[in-house]
């Protein structure tokens, strides 16, 4: 190429440096600069593609970007995301391959300790986390982030247990620890035998006098200790696709919620899952004393949840140690999302006090004619 000005010739030095041993008068002129003149009139050894072969290239190319946008979606997609979007396209989980995870913990669990017996070092897994994991790999074994901790500095609180999973869209792993009920045991009144149970979910934490969430892949389960085993109770529709999300799992009713409408129809105050408002499966009650878990309802599959323990205390247990993790990843969206539902909310019922305080004083200025 010939240099003209020393403005192109600072521009080419300027290209040259930027990008290295690159010969940039390649792009410049088409041709490589050098001294080697060439015939002009010389062919190329280079066949022509054929339009088949050209089409045949075009298609590979397509193929192969595609499968790197969508290798790329799956890595950025969290788990609980994702398997929403597949229940969106109706894509049925017998469609993957379900392969053993190891999940991430954020912190320690008083369920699944780090010193365990049979733990497997070289993953760092506790035995019984890891099979409650295999029941559901895709998810499960992803990230898990506590959201309270009895133990780890919220206390053994229904109160604080609601405000921390209130509103949060995430999915949800609680755990439950307790010894047979002493209230109502009809036999030896110092059994401290230790029963830890849970539950599973996608669904929305909400409170509500009715049943609520109708994500057919939550589960119970109760974990067995001393046959280092996890019993899994999934729902009876799990896998059903026909009558899909025809059935509500979870109850959430606070005496004090916001929610109370003033019925009165038997429904128990507290967290159940699976049963009716009435009596559910699982009940934990406000006081975490006396809760009850049944061995069968018409939406989990039968199984005995406290393991035999609760035999002599008509399967009461007080409640003793709680957790609950959120999983799947996309906590930080997850949780910001909630506070922005409970700011809805706290602004609402204070709006509602605001008016009821006006119309009251109204009514003693008119001398309290109703």
């Amino acid at each position: 190429m010939t240099i003209k000005s020393s403005d192109e010739a600072e521009l080419l030095a300027r290209l040259q440096s930027q990008f290295g041993d690159m010969n940039v008068n390649v792009f410049l002129n088409g041709c490589p600069n050098n001294d080697t003149t060439e015939d002009d009139d010389s062919e190329s050894s280079a066949e022509e593609p054929t339009p088949e072969e050209l089409q045949a290239w075009q298609e590979a190319q397509f193929a192969r970007g595609k499968l790197r946008l969508q290798t790329k979606e799956i890595l950025d997609d969290a788990a609980t995301a994702r398997r929403r979007r597949l229940r969106s396209e109706k894509v049925e989980d017998k469609d993957w391959e379900r392969v053993p995870a190891a999940p991430e913990l954020d912190g320690t669990s008083i369920f699944f300790p780090s010193n365990a017996d049979g733990m497997d070092l070289a993953v760092g897994v506790h035995p019984l986390l890891q099979k409650l994991v295999n029941f559901d790999p895709e998810v499960l074994g992803t990230q898990w982030r506590c959201l309270y901790s009895s133990s780890g500095g919220d206390g053994v609180s229904f109160r604080n247990l609601i405000d921390k999973i209130r509103a949060y869209s995430g999915s949800t792993m609680l755990l439950f620890g307790g010894v047979p009920s002493a209230s109502r045991c009809l036999g030896d009144t110092n059994n401290s035998e230790q029963v830890s149970l849970g539950f599973f979910t996608f669904d929305t934490w909400t409170e509500s006098e009715d049943m609520f969430g109708s994500d057919d892949e939550c589960f119970l389960f109760a974990l067995d200790y001393e046959s280092n085993d996890v019993k899994v109770f999934p729902s009876r529709l799990r896998g059903n696709a026909a009558k899909k999300g025809t059935k509500k799992y979870m109850y959430c009713n606070p005496s004090s919620g916001a929610a109370r409408s003033g019925k009165t129809d038997g429904s128990c105050h507290g967290v159940g899952f699976g049963g009716t408002p009435s009596r559910p499966r699982l009940h934990i009650t406000e006081s975490l004393e006396e809760c009850r878990a049944l061995s069968y309802d018409a939406l989990f599959e039968d199984g005995d949840l406290m393991l035999g323990k609760g035999s002599e205390s008509l399967n009461y247990f007080d409640v003793n140690e709680i957790e609950v993790w959120a999983v799947g990843g996309d906590f930080d969206e997850q949780l910001a999302a909630q506070a922005k539902q409970k700011e809805i909310e706290l602004a609402t019922l204070e709006h509602a006090r605001q008016v009821d305080k006006r119309q009251l004083l109204e009514h003693i200025e008119n001398g309290f004619a109703w």
